[in-house]
């Protein structure tokens, strides 16, 4: 603990003792000369009688220490905060250009989610990619109490943004990538996506020194894994390590990916089978309704005040000063 003003101690504390001085001084000089004599008689005042005096000076002590601005240099504390840590692992393949049922017109425009930003931006309209993106900057906007980030991957996995309350910074990143992002990659590596997340929340888990609650991941594929890690070996890592998984399989082929579909209720989560975009967004509603939750946080505060503890301190000691008047013992008679 640190003092921010002590200057004006040098000013104070000559002045109270000034004043205690003045006070012995002024005991002795209007004291009698019987009081001796009664002094030889009665004995000696004991000790605690004069509690009351030790606990005013006491709280002149505390308060002269607050007003020095009392602080802690550094102060970590464990904030908690509502909502979830999530990761949306979005599918990149040339197949996401293909369309899909019910895009298009009378759909919310993208400039009302993110302010200045052209609906180019969401890719070709009608499509796949475009009804995705769209449905997951309606996500975000409303998820304002959790941690949002993103993954990409076609053949590779890639973590684009971490976990971040920034959700503009999100929504930005949501735009600017599409199919051309990984436009020399042809393939759809599920497990790659998973993989790329999975090992984001270990390297939080390192970080922090403890497993962050409400870790969820959704998935957004229109493929069935062709490459790279074995998704059904990523599933099972989430599952232990209590991440919840939800895919969404835009408009899937029958029968694609129907292993990975039935592990995933295993995590915790839930596979959603949508055909139209208006599937799309009703299977993003039910994740938003049902994913709600609590996670910790460290914050590192610089020069957090402490003056509180000893004002505190003082008014106890007046508080108590103020008990003891009501005894007659510790009444003093002048």
């Amino acid at each position: 603990m640190t003092f921010l003003n002590l200057g004006w101690l040098y000013l104070a504390v000559p002045v109270v003792l000034l004043l205690i001085g003045l006070r012995v001084w002024r005991r002795r000089f209007w004291g009698h000369s019987l009081v001796e004599h009664l002094g030889d008689e009665v004995g000696r005042l004991n000790p605690v009688w004069r509690l009351p005096k030790v606990l005013e000076f006491l709280a002149l002590g505390f308060l002269m220490v607050a007003l020095s601005g009392p602080v802690y240099p550094f102060s970590v504390d464990r904030v908690e905060r509502g909502g979830l840590q999530i990761l949306m692992v979005l599918d990149l393949s040339q197949s996401m250009e293909e369309p899909i049922e019910g895009a298009g017109g009378g759909r919310t425009p993208v400039s009302s989610l993110i302010a200045g930003a052209p609906s180019g931006m969401l890719g070709t309209p009608g499509t796949r990619m475009e009804a995705v993106k769209r449905s997951a900057l309606d996500f975000v906007s409303k998820r304002p109490g959790d941690t949002v980030g993103l993954v990409v991957f076609s053949t590779n996995g890639y973590l684009v943004s971490p976990a971040s309350t920034d959700h503009e910074s999100i929504s930005q990143y949501l735009l600017m990538t599409g199919t051309h992002t990984l436009v020399n990659e042809g393939y759809t590596g599920i497990g790659e996506g998973l993989a790329t997340a999975n090992r984001f929340f270990l390297q939080e888990k390192e970080r922090v020194g403890r497993r962050a609650k409400g870790q969820v991941i959704v998935i957004f594929t229109d493929g069935e894994n062709n490459t790279g890690r074995d998704p059904m070996t990523e599933i099972e890592r989430a599952r232990a390590e209590g991440t919840r998984i939800y895919m969404i399989g835009v408009a899937l082929e029958p029968g694609a990916s129907q292993d990975i579909a039935a592990a995933i209720p295993r995590t915790g989560g839930t596979y959603y089978d949508v055909r139209t975009s208006t599937h799309l967004e009703q299977a993003l509603t039910a994740i938003n309704d049902v994913e709600k939750g609590v996670f910790y946080t460290l914050s590192l505060t610089r020069n957090q005040p402490a003056y509180f503890i000893f004002v505190g301190l003082a008014l106890a000691c007046l508080a108590w000063r103020l008990i003891l008047h009501a005894f007659p013992h510790f009444v003093e008679i002048s």
